[in-house]
């Protein structure tokens, strides 16, 4: 955030928690940045919930007065701060942490824990794609990680752990609801994932989230956001010294520049992430989140590129490659990939092999991006041929999925 909308985002927190409008401005940032040790009570209030951390994380002493609560109010604090993520957990279908009964040490166990249950998350996703379930377990898996961080004792590298994982827990949610094109419940997570991976250090996820805020950009029809966004990953310096992250910001990128109409900058794009794909350690460890991207995913995007300037034969192309390369777990990938395929053959006139190709995408992931896609197809169908035989046949299997 700049210095001003840190201000506004003040301003705003305070007047929903107070009911009195705040009065920060950019000279305040300014102070908080270079002098101010101990913030008022009223400021560490703002400055906690934009942050959703204590103000001692952000370098701050705490105001004295902030501590001196009724001698029951630790015990009950600690009581809500166990209950609520037990609660959370219960409904987004996920292990509850165990209940503390004083002050604890956190160990890269409780990591690798909420590590294992996001990995679990993200296994999901690749199978069944985005859906509300598991933006609410993911959700509620990095409200868990936080909470650690508030109430036990780390060592600084736990720490940067802890808000790296929060981080790309929020952002699993984000692209949860991107994928279920449910842009509301999508932007609502965003602020907060960018807030996190910007505390955590970790320029992975940090990649991460800006390219799924491109995404979440692109598919709300803001463009020059989603390119702003796109740029923000590239300029991360991970970019600069693993081609495996490069190779992945420049094939995103080639997105943008399908939507500008520059076929020969998205060409030249993708054929550098190729390059850069085939020059990155594979055997180097990277966080599980970075298992999706590979030379099927290029292709995917090249497809996804190639569709947007409405080069249909090279998107039919790029999709069967994309199916040839795709691993069997990539399930959500393959019907997205169908879906696709079936709509640049349509582009062609093939009316039959469209319809054939769209019954193909199995009922199960018909939902999200690929329900929308499908429903494009749906649409130029009886626009084009709406008496032809393989419209109907199209429009009374679509009526038995949903019906399903």
């Amino acid at each position: 955030m700049s210095r001003p909308e840190l201000a506004r985002e003040m301003n705003l927190v305070l007047k929903r928690l107070t009911g009195k409008q705040g009065t920060y401005s950019e000279r305040t940032v300014h102070d908080l940045l270079t002098r101010t040790r101990t913030p008022r009570s009223r400021t560490t209030l703002a400055l906690e919930t934009v942050f959703d951390c204590p103000v001692a994380d952000l370098g701050f002493a705490p105001p004295a007065r902030h501590h001196q609560q009724h001698p029951e109010d630790p015990m009950k604090r600690r009581v809500f701060l166990i209950s609520a993520p037990i609660a959370a957990a219960a409904t987004a279908g996920v292990t509850p942490p165990r209940p503390r009964s004083g002050p604890y040490r956190i160990g890269i166990a409780d990591v690798e824990r909420l590590e294992q249950l996001h990995d679990r998350a993200i296994d999901t996703d690749d199978q069944a794609g985005g859906n509300e379930t598991t933006e609410r377990r993911c959700a509620a898996l990095a409200k868990e990680a936080l909470e650690l961080q508030r109430e036990g004792s780390a060592s600084g590298r736990v720490r940067s752990r802890l808000y790296a994982l929060a981080a790309s827990l929020t952002d699993s949610a984000m692209w949860a609801a991107i994928d279920d094109r449910r842009t509301d419940a999508a932007q609502a997570h965003l602020h907060h994932a960018v807030t996190l991976a910007s505390l955590s250090g970790d320029q992975a996820v940090q990649i991460r989230v800006w390219g799924h805020a491109a995404a979440l950009y692109r598919q709300m029809g803001r463009y020059t956001d989603s390119t702003a966004a796109s740029e923000a990953a590239r300029a991360v310096p991970l970019c600069r010294t693993d081609p495996f992250y490069a190779s992945m910001t420049r094939a995103r990128l080639s997105l943008h520049q399908a939507h500008i109409g520059s076929p020969a900058d998205v060409l030249r794009s993708l054929d550098q992430a190729r390059k850069d794909l085939s020059r990155a350690d594979h055997a180097e460890r990277r966080p599980r989140w970075t298992k999706f991207y590979d030379g099927a995913e290029i292709e995917l995007l090249a497809l996804q590129a190639h569709t947007e300037m409405g080069r249909w034969q090279e998107a039919e192309a790029r999709a069967h490659h994309t199916l040839a390369l795709l691993r069997p777990s990539m399930v959500r990938n393959r019907a997205l990939t169908t879906a696709y395929l079936a709509g640049a053959q349509l582009q062609q006139g093939e009316v039959q092999l469209a319809v054939a190709t769209a019954k193909s995408v199995p009922a199960t992931a018909v939902h999200g991006r690929v329900a929308h896609l499908l429903g494009t197809l749906t649409t130029r169908l009886i626009a084009t041929a709406p008496s032809s035989s393989p419209t109907q046949e199209w429009t009374a299997y679509r009526k038995d999925i949903l019906s399903a």
